[in-house]
């Protein structure tokens, strides 16, 4: 075979394959409507019951009352995103502050954040609300969960005492 019986075969294969591709495929008749709506979810607020259990401690050996009440769950600390923000009371975030979250007591009051593991404290005031993770009853700026755990754990078993 020649070259020009070639040429003439691969331009009409090339013609063929094109003339092909302009053809109109068969265009449905029947439109398909799509139901645009999103479900809707529901979330009920869920009431945390934790074990509140007094302790009467001798006025001479630590600042609390015999009025103080104890509470043991699980603290973690603040992420770096909220840094400069404004809490809940009003004022600027600051990591290096000794300060702490807790979704009921009332800003000012002061906590002593005990690690269960190593026995190291913290006394925090609150100025925030928070957390709201299931199981986590305080949440630290970073400042304070140094003082008493490794921030690389995230979570710590802790006590919390409620000192004025």
């Amino acid at each position: 075979m020649n070259g020009s019986v070639i040429r003439n075969l691969s331009l009409s294969s090339v013609m063929l394959i094109v003339a092909s591709g302009c053809a109109s495929p068969e265009v449905a008749k029947e439109t398909v409507i799509a139901d645009t709506q999103r479900p809707v979810l529901i979330i009920k607020p869920v009431e945390y019951k934790k074990e509140v259990k007094p302790i009467s401690v001798p006025t001479s050996t630590s600042t609390a009352t015999s009025k103080s009440k104890v509470i043991d769950g699980k603290a973690s600390y603040y992420a770096n995103m909220f840094q400069g923000r404004k809490t809940a009371n009003g004022q600027i975030f600051d990591q290096g502050k000794l300060t702490a979250a807790h979704r009921t007591l009332p800003f000012g009051t002061k906590v002593k954040v005990t690690n269960i593991n190593n026995h190291k404290s913290v006394i925090v005031t609150i100025n925030d609300r928070g957390p709201f993770i299931r199981g986590r009853i305080i949440d630290l700026s970073s400042s304070a969960f140094k003082a008493i755990g490794n921030p690389r754990t995230g979570v710590l078993n802790v006590t919390m005492e409620i000192l004025k």
